[in-house]
């Protein structure tokens, strides 16, 4: 260790930004990562000494901290397997290393055939970034990587192994030996704690580290080096949320009496959800609205009012805050727009709210935000007509509006399920999404958390939040904004990899969050995991009315999904063959529709999904019922028994047919429980969601 600091302090006082390969080696063998056996020479004889030394094949480089890339520059010469062949690749290489003021690296030749890239990035995010990679000449264009936030631990270092898209080439391949994976995670947990250890390592990049008898080992290796720089900022600690979700007392400052206006369907919003705790309307007007008396300025209130929504201008929010504080309100929420999101004048403005946040101590949410639900509180500050919101058991972060105005409107609805906790964050100059996180994570209320993020204001807490949460409760994100964008001009391979959706997609997972790329999965998933229970696995059984649908559906889950499709237990099979005709083999998935035109389409449904729900070979169960006025409507109460008899597993419906029918099928099944899905693939791809929610419950601490 004590070498590494010596090399890395030596560097930065001569000028050096970038280690050359021989030196970037020595700090990572240091930190347990093999490398090459290779030797420093600036003359010939001491070159036929090296490969004296090392054994004849070797590899010749020009080796100086100013020449990277040197395959792409020609000054590589390889498979120099005699000292005459040795002699006249020096001398090709010598006016090049004369010209760059560098040295000859000689390398004992490795032979292995795989290549892999490993390196670590520090992403202006999150920070120090660990890579692994598909490696060789074609590393950017294959692109084939994965990436976890340092430090790591082995078991990251697994999970960024079996992500690649060539990860069969780890296992044994064409008579070679399988990769040691446990060398390889070594290597990588190295990377990370190098990144922690030593903030003045900016990049490091091992392209290629090649697989000789199974080993991964340190070909080429550069270290770029720049001034640390400090960790991402933490979140300071402040009073905790009890007041926004559950006031005892609020003033709604900008009260209107005008129906269609925010200050008076805010009103009416809170009225209609019978909060029961007191009231209190600011206008300057004064008189009545909504049969409630209006004051005519903040300072009139009584003291100690728990929460203030504040439906002003935005120029009126800074003095706002502060005559709030001066009432003894501790806890606002900003409505307005016309902050930093619109122009500069905005953002100076959203700057001097900051300073009235901060000078007072009041906790905020927003500004530029549509208010928050809190249905245990019987309690919102949307200022969206809502009239009374359905009680549930999910919740909401959302850095966008619309789950407190329009898609609470449609969730209340089409879809048949409440919420708990629903946030929308606005440009959260105070309240943001870990301490929301915390908060819900311990919250009895929400038994599953739903994120919608375009970016995360703390992300080194944020994953801590998500981790633990993440182990106790379903998390699920819709991550808005990720571009390819950010990687810029790169010297090493590592930064040049690192767009930014890489390292969000690879942090989330570290974290256990379950990520989604659909908008209307926030809600499709949540209806599920408000009337079902989580899957224990991710084995399925699915019925239709078509041999076609139910290859395309097999096909999207052992392709596109990561759902089994097993056997069905042979007392099952039996039973399925016992209600069909002769000329059909049963198994699982079930062609229904054969068994239904003999013992009619109730019987066979029922008969297949309690086959399924019964059978300890499956996890979940999904139906196609096809609906139409000539084979006939069944009643669907059989469905509701099926579902009551058997609570521990999860079951789905979905259509085929009539869509008349399919939305009275929806109407009277979800508020009965099972939650159903027009488009036949949905039911699957969140069946696919939960599954891996189960697993983000299962990781390791």
């Amino acid at each position: 260790m004590e070498q590494v600091r010596q090399i890395i302090e030596g560097a930065l006082a001569s000028g050096q930004n970038i280690l050359d390969e021989y030196h970037s080696k020595k700090v990572l063998a240091a930190y347990d990562v093999p490398v090459v056996s290779e030797r420093l020479t600036a003359d010939l004889p001491g070159a036929l000494d090296a490969a004296g030394k090392l054994g004849f094949p070797v590899v010749l480089k020009v080796c100086g901290s100013a020449v990277a890339h040197k395959t792409e520059l020609n000054l590589v010469e390889t498979n120099i397997a005699t000292p005459e062949a040795l002699e006249n690749a020096f001398n090709r290489l010598r006016p090049a290393a004369e010209e760059a003021k560098a040295a000859i690296l000689v390398q004992k030749m490795v032979s292995g055939k795989r290549e892999l890239v490993l390196g670590m990035s520090r992403d202006p995010v999150f920070g120090p970034c660990v890579m692994l990679g598909l490696g060789g000449i074609f590393t950017e264009v294959l692109s084939d990587v994965s990436f976890r936030v340092a430090p790591i631990d082995p078991d990251d270092a697994r999970e960024m192994m079996s992500e690649l898209k060539a990860s069969r080439l780890l296992g044994p391949f064409r008579g070679m030996a399988a990769v040691d994976t446990e060398v390889l995670a070594r290597c990588l947990v190295s990377l990370g704690r190098l990144a922690v250890e030593h903030p003045e390592i900016k990049e490091i990049d091992i392209n290629p580290a090649m697989i000789e008898d199974g080993r991964p080992v340190a070909v080429d290796a550069l270290v770029v080096l720049a001034k640390a720089e400090s960790a991402p900022d933490e979140a300071p600690s402040k009073e905790k949320l009890h007041k926004l979700f559950s006031p005892g007392s609020v003033a709604v400052i900008g009260a209107s009496s005008t129906p269609g206006k925010s200050g008076n369907d805010v009103v009416k919003n809170i009225l209609a959800n019978d909060f029961a705790g007191e009231l209190f309307l600011v206008n300057p007007r004064g008189g009545e609205i909504l049969g409630k008396k209006v004051y005519k300025s903040i300072a009139e209130l009584p003291e100690g009012i728990d929460q203030a929504i504040i439906i002003l201008p935005a120029k009126a929010n800074p003095q706002t805050i502060r005559d709030c504080k001066a009432r003894g309100i501790g806890t606002v929420v900003m409505a307005a727009g016309g902050f930093a999101e619109v122009d500069d004048s905005g953002l100076a403005l959203q700057q001097e709210t900051l300073e009235a946040i901060r000078e007072t101590g009041v906790r905020a949410l927003g500004p530029n935000t549509s208010g928050h639900i809190s249905t245990p509180a019987n309690y919102t500050s949307s200022f969206f007509p809502l009239g009374p919101i359905p009680k549930g058991t999910v919740s909401y972060i959302a850095q966008t509006g619309n789950f407190a105005t329009h898609t609470m409107r449609y969730i209340m609805s089409a879809e048949h399920y409440g919420v708990a906790r629903v946030i929308g964050m606005g440009n959260k100059l105070d309240i943001e999404e870990s301490e929301l996180l915390e908060y819900l994570t311990e919250d009895p209320e929400t038994l599953a958390i739903f994120m919608y993020l375009e970016s995360i204001k703390y992300p080194r807490r944020f994953l801590k939040a998500a981790s633990l949460a993440a182990r106790k409760k379903p998390l699920i994100m819709l991550k808005g904004g990720a571009s390819p964008e950010g990687a810029g001009a790169a010297v090493a391979h590592t930064a040049a990899l690192a767009a930014d959706d890489r390292i969000i997609d690879g942090a989330l997972k570290q974290a256990g969050v379950v990520r989604i790329y659909k908008y209307s999965q926030l809600f499709q998933v949540a209806k599920a995991l408000s009337r079902m229970p989580l899957p224990k696995g991710n084995r399925v059984s699915f019925s239709a009315p078509s041999g076609a649908m139910l290859v395309c559906l097999t096909d999207l889950c052992r392709r596109e999904l990561d759902l089994q499709v097993p056997q069905f237990a042979e007392h099952t099979r039996e039973r399925l063959q016992d209600i069909s005709p002769p000329y059909i083999r049963m198994r699982n998935p079930v062609d229904i529709w054969p068994a239904a035109t003999v013992s009619g389409v109730e019987f066979a449904y029922g008969e297949a999904i309690a086959a399924g729900l019964a059978d300890p070979n499956i996890d979940a169960v999904v139906s196609v019922l096809m609906l139409t006025d000539e084979t006939g409507i069944p009643s669907y109460d059989f469905l509701v028994d099926l579902a009551r008899k058997y609570p521990d597993k999860p079951l789905y419906i979905t259509f085929s047919g009539q869509k008349e029918h399919m939305e009275t099928a929806k109407a009277y099944l979800e508020p009965r429980g099972i939650p159903t899905f027009h488009l036949i693939e949905e039911a699957f791809e969140v069946l696919d969601i939960l599954c891996r929610c189960q697993k983000g419950l299962n990781r390791p601490v």
